[in-house]
């Protein structure tokens, strides 16, 4: 659901529910990466980190407003170590996708029982989208990390190139979208839209 009123208020709406997809979304990431990681940044201890505007990420906020998806700020991989280094960020990966479902169920519960404002009905189908838009094999989604669960070791460095352009071939596909109408990527999360949408507001 990407934003196609520009309005005071509509962005307004839009604004509040990025920071707190993203700011949810990476809090718990850093928190739960630090908490199991053998290997830290230095002077790195696990805890709740959840500042707004920290956990913004420029490409990640730039898709929110477009496509109406995104991602916050990420972990350098390559400071912290986890004893199974492959599927340690496998199962980290999907602590952002958990955290906007777990939001979006929020939103339907509230829509279904107190309050059914536009901004209830923004946090709703804009975290239904992350969720969703997560299945994407392209960095820093999480479906990537199949691939990275995938490659040989002696490959890593392919891995470490296409984790640096991901977001930018998202965004890329996100332009060409919003532009030439074509749904590159939106026809292939759709169902899956479409079925996260219909379970959370079944749950509400």
């Amino acid at each position: 659901m990407p934003l196609t009123r520009f309005n005071a208020e509509e962005i307004l709406y839009y604004t509040v529910t990025i920071l707190a997809i993203a700011t949810f979304g990476s809090g718990f990431t850093r928190f739960f990466a630090l908490s199991f990681a053998n290997v830290k940044p230095a002077g790195e201890e696990a805890g709740f980190d959840f500042n707004p505007f920290g956990t913004l990420d420029i490409v990640g906020t730039i898709v929110f407003y477009l496509g109406g998806f995104g991602w916050g700020k990420q972990l350098d991989e390559q400071k912290i170590g986890f004893k199974k280094q492959k599927l340690g960020w496998l199962i980290i990966s999907l602590v952002a996708p958990f955290a906007s479902f777990t939001l979006a169920l929020s939103a339907a519960y509230i829509k279904e029982f107190f309050w059914t404002d536009r901004v209830v009905e923004v946090v709703l189908h804009l975290s239904v989208a992350v969720t969703a838009y997560h299945i994407l094999p392209i960095p820093p989604l999480a479906g990537s990390r199949l691939i990275y669960l995938a490659l040989p070791a002696q490959n890593q460095i392919v891995w470490r190139m296409y984790s640096r352009i991901g977001p930018y071939i998202i965004l890329a596909f996100v332009i060409a979208e919003r532009f030439s109408g074509v749904p590159f990527l939106k026809e292939t999360v759709a169902p899956v839209i479409d079925i996260l949408t219909r379970f959370v507001e079944y749950q509400g």
